[in-house]
This record gives structure tokens, sequence and C-alpha cells, in this order.
């Protein structure tokens, strides 16, 4: 009876779950700065005792650097984070386990996709152009 190898990827599962838990990290940083400067930040203007953010004032907090990095951060660990997740999931699946690099290079797409899309909504806001 002759030995039968399996493939593996071994290398590959290392990699997706060192950087699910550094996006989970960087998630929790740039969710707490962007709960800070939405809402403990004097961003709006007060009306009846509610506080309205208009277009104006996110783009004047979006003209500084660091709020544009954590936006896009949020964005970017946000995607791969639910994406590499999904990933998993599907892998526990025998369908998806047998067609890896169908799988992975789907989900590069969309991701990548969805991330064009997110940054195309947020350029406005960047630019001052849209109000």
């Amino acid at each position: 009876m002759a030995e039968q190898r399996i493939a593996t990827t071994k290398v590959a599962g290392t990699w997706a779950w060192a950087l699910q838990r550094l996006s989970a990290v960087l998630l929790i940083v740039f969710l707490g700065i962007h709960i800070y400067a939405s809402h403990f930040m004097n961003l709006g203007e007060e009306t009846a005792g509610d506080t309205l953010i208009t277009f104006e004032d996110v783009s004047i907090r979006l003209d500084q650097l660091l709020y544009i990095i954590v936006d896009y951060g949020m964005l970017s660990m946000i995607l791969f984070h639910g994406l590499n997740g999904l990933r998993t999931v599907m892998f526990d699946f025998d369908i998806f386990a047998k067609r890896h690099k169908l799988v992975d290079v789907g989900l590069w797409i969309l991701g990548l996709a969805t991330l064009v899309w997110g940054i195309f909504i947020l350029l406005p806001f960047i630019t001052g152009s849209g109000g």
C-alpha cells in the first residue's frame, strides 16, 4: 500500500490566524478612536437638545490625516476581519475546502472591490465637495 500524502496549507492557515488576531486588535483601537471622535468631541451644534452632525462638520474632521487613517483603517480591518472569518467558516465545509484558491481569490476580489467602493464614498467628505 502506497503512502498517501495530503496537501495542507499550514503556513497560509497560520498567517490567516495571526492576521485575524491583529485585525481584531486594530479594530478595537480604530473603533475606540472613532467613537471618541464621533460622540465625545464637540463636532456638531446643539439643536433642541440633539446634536446634529452635518456634512460640513464631518468634512472638517476628515480634513485631519489622523481621522482619514482611522476611518480607512477601520474600513479595511472590518473587511479583512469579516472576510477572513467567512473564509474560515467556508473551509469547514468540504465543498469549499477542496477549492481553497477559488475561495481565496473570490474573497480577495470582493474585499478589494468593497474597499475601493468605501474609499470613493468617503472621498467627498475628505475633499469637501459633496455638500
